[in-house]
């Protein structure tokens, strides 16, 4: 059993502890105000044009580097640089490019795409 000596050492040293734990942070330090100019939030609603590499597609936006042997085309990799609009129309004014990489990833399934790439926003956007 503890002495009452104990259990007030004991409410004083871990009672603070408790209530630092449990007091909202703004309580226990004021926050500073912002140095820099605050972060907004950006939402676009753009649509990505594929034209996939291939005999019949003269218009395509990528281009096989390296056709693999293994199942499911385990290997195959392909640079693309492929176009985004703010409609569906591929022929729209062109917002921004996705230039990058995609690499058949999958060997065990098929469309197994391990993709890489930078958007770059076109002049003015």
């Amino acid at each position: 059993m503890a002495s009452p000596f104990g259990v007030l050492v004991c409410l004083l040293i871990v009672l603070p502890q408790i209530l630092a734990i449990s007091s909202p942070i703004d309580e226990i330090a004021p926050l500073k105000t912002c140095q820099f100019p605050c972060m907004t939030e950006v939402n676009l609603h753009l649509f990505l044009h594929q034209f996939v590499d291939g005999p019949n597609n003269p218009n395509r936006n990528e281009e096989t580097l390296l056709q693999a042997s293994f199942p499911f085309g385990f290997g195959t990799t392909i640079v693309h640089d492929w176009t985004l609009t703010e409609t569906t129309n591929s022929r729209d004014t062109v917002v921004a490019r996705v230039q990058g990489v995609h690499v058949q990833a999958g060997l065990t399934k098929p469309n197994r795409w391990y993709t890489t790439h930078n958007i770059e926003f076109q002049q003015g956007r």
